[in-house]
């Protein structure tokens, strides 16, 4: 039998530190996600030995469990209130998955866009200036071997406290990241993340949902740079993908935490072909430069990937005009020391 619900499932993320100490779900957690969302709680089984030729077809076991999913982001700042810090709804997610987030404040450098002319001695970064909106949050890629936290996610069910249900997922961490920045359309966030075991709940407060607001960031200014020549791009999409290891010890559920041992970033853009000439950069192994900005009117999101090799390059023609559809990797640039800026206010 089935029970229609008149409210969907709501989500919920916090750093699984708080979690574990203590903490519990508020409002204040709740993710708006997508409709492409979905966890699913898994169990290996067990195959027992027979030890005798009379025992054949004996039952499995339940071992270790953990659990997956995905979660569909549209990128939108909680609002517009210039009292409240501008985090972007879910950002904690996306904090977890690159690996460190800093606030820094007026004038102290947080990176909020691109400026060929320069403001700093690399001329690539531009940086807020004394007097503008300290509230830039600033996000780089962190080395595997850096700190890195878990999260723990619910999602929750019901009309009421009475008929609540919940599925908390413990030990989350993020297997990849997908940013898709098209032009002119709203930019998406979508995470694949792996959790090391999960519980049931029920009779628990219910978490008020939230909608998708009506400020989502829109793509525009994408821009690829290499050789000091800049040419428009868009289709810009770019992922970050985590090499996730289990640590397990003995325990009722097996594994005890995920490590992040390795990481890449890859992605693709298109720009207006003119020449073969970003063929022969390809062949030669040229560095190329990644700038995107977004904006809903009043907030600012950008991406800077200061240094970027293409790994494939191809013709297409996208109605009528030819373009290059270019792939690439990113690396650590030798004077800013990181591969990956995301940045907004």
């Amino acid at each position: 039998m089935a029970i229609y619900r008149t409210q969907g499932a709501v989500y919920a993320a916090v750093k699984e530190a708080t979690f574990n100490a203590g903490g519990t779900f508020t409002d204040a957690d709740v993710v708006p996600v997508t409709s492409d969302t979905s966890l699913k709680p898994e169990v290996d089984s067990i195959e027992r030995k027979a030890v005798c030729p009379s025992f054949i077809g004996q039952p499995k076991l339940a071992g270790k469990e953990y659990g997956s999913g995905t979660f569909g982001l549209e990128l939108i700042p909680v609002d517009d209130d210039p009292n409240v810090s501008k985090e972007l709804l879910g950002s904690v997610i996306l904090e977890v998955a690159l690996g460190m987030k800093e606030q820094p404040g007026t004038g102290s450098g947080a990176f909020i866009g691109y400026s060929d002319a320069g403001t700093t001695a690399a001329n690539e970064i531009y940086e807020a200036q004394a007097g503008e909106d300290g509230t830039a949050i600033l996000y780089k890629l962190n080395k595997p071997c850096g700190s890195q936290d878990s999260l723990a996610l619910k999602m929750m069910l019901g009309c009421d406290t009475s008929d609540s249900q919940s599925l908390n997922f413990t030990g989350v961490v993020p297997n990849s990241v997908t940013f898709n920045f098209p032009v002119a359309d709203v930019a998406t966030v979508s995470f694949d993340v792996g959790a090391s075991g999960f519980s049931t709940a029920s009779g628990e407060t219910l978490l008020n949902a939230l909608c998708l607001e009506t400020n989502p960031y829109v793509g525009k200014n994408a821009t690829f740079t290499v050789d000091d020549v800049t040419y428009e791009a868009k289709d810009l999409s770019f992922s970050i993908e985590n090499t996730v290891s289990d640590r397990e010890a003995i325990t009722s559920a097996g594994i005890t935490s995920k490590a992040v041992t390795g990481k890449m970033v890859k992605g693709s853009l298109t720009v207006t072909f003119q020449s073969w000439d970003e063929l022969n950069k390809f062949k030669s192994n040229a560095d190329a430069k990644v700038y995107m900005e977004l904006s809903n009117g009043s907030h600012k999101f950008a991406i800077y990937m200061p240094k970027v090799r293409y790994t494939s390059v191809s013709v297409e023609d996208d109605d009528g005009i030819l373009v290059n559809k270019l792939e690439f990797e990113a690396y650590e640039d030798t004077t800013t020391k990181e591969a990956l800026y995301i940045a907004h206010e």
